[in-house]
């Protein structure tokens, strides 16, 4: 019976998505390396775009794009101040998914070298 009313609660989460549908849309929206370093610069504040293109090899309509994608993942958010548009992070704790993310690939490098050590010398031992 309780797994009859937790399918009901996650398919009432968003039109009949899955937490897993949402769950994948926001790493889908992270799924990309100049979209990662967009979000490292916000975690800083809130950035114009012309901010962003400062630090960003990217020509300004890639940029667009990925801002694009950013918000209609709701992960940033804009307003509008005179001529400027001032992006930020509509979701903070994005930051700590990021970080958690960059503790797990230091672990897989820590266990790939650890790996490669024990190759190189089994290696040597056969010399």
């Amino acid at each position: 019976m309780k797994k009859a009313s937790t399918k009901k609660t996650v398919k009432k989460i968003s039109q009949n998505k899955t937490i897993y549908d949402l769950q994948a849309e926001i790493c889908s929206a992270l799924a990309n390396p100049v979209r990662l370093h967009i979000l490292d610069l916000l975690a800083d504040g809130e950035k114009t775009a012309s901010e962003l293109l400062e630090v960003l090899d990217v020509p300004k309509a890639n940029l667009s794009q990925h801002l694009a994608v950013l918000k209609d993942a709701g992960i940033i958010q804009s307003r509008k101040e005179g001529l400027f548009q001032y992006m930020s992070l509509s979701i903070p704790k994005i930051k700590d998914a990021c970080s958690l993310v960059r503790s797990v690939l230091l672990d897989k490098i820590a266990n790939e070298e650890k790996k490669n050590s024990e190759i190189i010398r089994e290696l040597k031992a056969q010399r």
